[in-house]
């Protein structure tokens, strides 16, 4: 009897293995059947705005051999190169992320720069850069550093108010000087601090002073060059000091330091001379290519209601990118500062904490609430009760901002939730005050997470189209805006607008062509704060 038993309790136990077996096999299959099913879906749903964009069938067989020949071939081939060497493959990947970034930065510099007054970006910039330099060169002097990071903080906020409090005084003096020279203290000369601290670190002082001496005669020269081609300086010297000379640092720095990898550094530059060379080839032999709608037309022109072909998005496309930085500086600093206090400063007892726990409730609650809400709530803070006009870039900007700060706010208390207690208490038992534990070791271990959830809010807030509606931001217009308390309009709003046009190029061209630049524009801004947030990743773990 007692072996029948043992045989049965196997049985019954070998059975119950295979049960649990198979329902983790099944649930397995289940899951790559629903990655399968999302992935095919995404694939698809592109697949048909990229093909309503580029038109591919438009193109004759002889175009797509020549960009066979001259791109793809190439470039496949230097690619898989590279993969096969990892020092190669790194300089590879950083040389594509430098010169991508550095254009980037430049065009999108330029083009808020000029949308807004470069005179009043220089004014605004000067004094909010000044006194913070010159608080960080004491701080390197003086032994004791506890204050530095707020007083650079408030020191910030008071030379931006001091700014516009003397905007009246100020701004005719700094209008006489030629607008090349205002995008020179914009961009110019960051970039050459930037170099010169790098320069300083790695090798001396005098290097870095002529680092920068380098950078401002080659800026000067190209701004000579363009008066002498009769051409306007500003763009060249933004491209010149935001572009060429980060890209010849970091090239250079790589062919000089890193001799294994230097041939990776060819990589971006194979990219654009097949693309150059197929080019021209394309227009020797006379071609016929995709009659694609992502034309320069479409990003440099402003709207056209009857020519699609003539239609352009640029005032929107500024619009854009102005309404989303301006909701950056306004969200993150304030989302940040309040999961900081939540999580490093509130005690878990007393009516603090009870405090604490409901406000942390209630955040995880707004996450959640829709969009049209706080359309609603922009409508009655910044039209109604602030009295702004209708549709500005600060009532669009401070909607959005409401809109992603519970967020951020929440992705950020989970990153520093994410740092052990040990370090802090490693950096307590050295002596650091609780500022300098948040500065130099928790809020740099978070610093990953924290962009992550940044990089969840911008892709919500640039696709946003109720809140823009609800506060009566035009989902069409002509200009760029040229302030904060100007006019502006978005990709989405005119996505929205062009989808019921009756001419069906609108609806089956410039629709999924604007919805391109928006996807591209978004995957930009992304790949920005991944990069960083890979950066600060391999840099806390090193």
């Amino acid at each position: 009897m007692a072996s029948g038993g043992a045989s049965v309790d196997r049985l019954h136990g070998s059975t119950d293995v295979r049960l649990e077996r198979l329902k983790g096999r099944l649930f397995e299959i289940a899951l790559v059947a629903a990655t399968l099913v999302g992935i095919v879906s995404l694939v698809v749903l592109f697949g048909y705005i990229a093909f309503d964009t580029f038109q591919p069938l438009t193109a004759s067989i002889q175009w797509y051999l020549i960009y066979i020949g001259t791109l793809v071939t190439p470039t496949a081939a230097f690619t898989l190169y590279a993969r096969r060497h990892p020092p190669i493959r790194e300089a590879n990947a950083k040389a594509f992320a430098v010169i991508g970034g550095a254009l980037l930065v430049s065009l999108v510099t330029y083009i808020v720069a000029d949308a807004l007054d470069p005179y009043d970006v220089l004014l605004y910039v000067l004094f909010g850069a000044i006194p913070p330099a010159v608080i960080g060169a004491y701080a390197r002097r003086s032994p004791d550093r506890t204050y530095t990071g707020p007083a650079v903080v408030v020191s910030t906020l008071v030379g931006i108010a001091l700014a516009a409090g003397l905007y009246g005084v100020l701004r005719p003096i700094v209008g006489i000087i030629a607008q090349w020279v205002a995008y020179v203290g914009i961009v110019t000369l960051p970039v050459g601090a930037i170099v010169a601290q790098s320069v300083s670190r790695r090798w001396s002082l005098r290097r870095a002073a002529l680092a920068v001496a380098l950078v401002l005669v080659g800026t000067l020269a190209v701004a000579v060059g363009a008066l002498v081609a009769g051409i306007e300086p500003s763009l060249p010297v933004v491209l010149f000091s935001g572009a060429v000379v980060p890209i010849g640092y970091v090239v250079g720095d790589t062919v000089a330091n890193e001799p294994e990898g230097r041939i990776g550094v060819l990589g971006p530059f194979v990219l654009i001379g097949s693309v150059a060379l197929g080019a021209f080839i394309e227009r020797s032999v006379g071609v016929q290519g995709p009659e694609s709608y992502l034309t320069p037309s479409l990003l440099l022109n402003s709207w056209h209601g009857r020519n699609a072909f003539e239609a352009g998005i640029y005032p929107q496309l500024v619009g854009s990118i102005v309404i989303v930085g301006f909701m950056s500086l306004l969200a993150f600093p304030v989302a940040i500062g309040a999961a900081v206090y939540l999580e490093e400063y509130v005690s878990d007892s007393g009516w603090r904490g009870r405090l604490a726990t409901l406000l942390e409730v209630n955040i995880s609650n707004l996450a959640g609430v829709p969009s049209v809400v706080y359309g609603l709530l922009g409508l009655a803070l910044f039209r109604n009760t602030l009295g702004f006009g209708t549709g500005v870039v600060i009532a669009a900007a401070g909607t959005l901002g409401f809109l992603i700060l519970p967020i951020v706010i929440v992705s950020a208390q989970e990153a520093l939730r994410s740092v052990p207690d040990s370090l802090r208490q490693a950096a307590y038992g050295m002596g650091a005050s609780r500022w300098q534990t948040l500065r130099t070791v928790v809020i740099p271990e978070a610093f990953p997470g924290i962009l992550t959830g940044t990089i969840l809010a911008l892709a919500r807030a640039i696709g946003e189209t109720a809140p823009l509606v609800i506060i009566a931001v035009a989902t069409t217009t002509y200009t760029s805006p040229d302030g904060l308390f100007s006019t502006a309009a978005a990709l989405p709003l005119q996505i929205f607008a062009a989808r019921s046009h009756p001419d069906p190029a609108f609806r089956h061209g410039i629709v999924p062509a604007t919805a391109v630049v928006l996807l591209i524009l978004m995957l930009m801004m992304n790949t920005t704060a991944i990069l960083l947030r890979n950066r600060y990743d391999r840099d806390t773990h090193e």
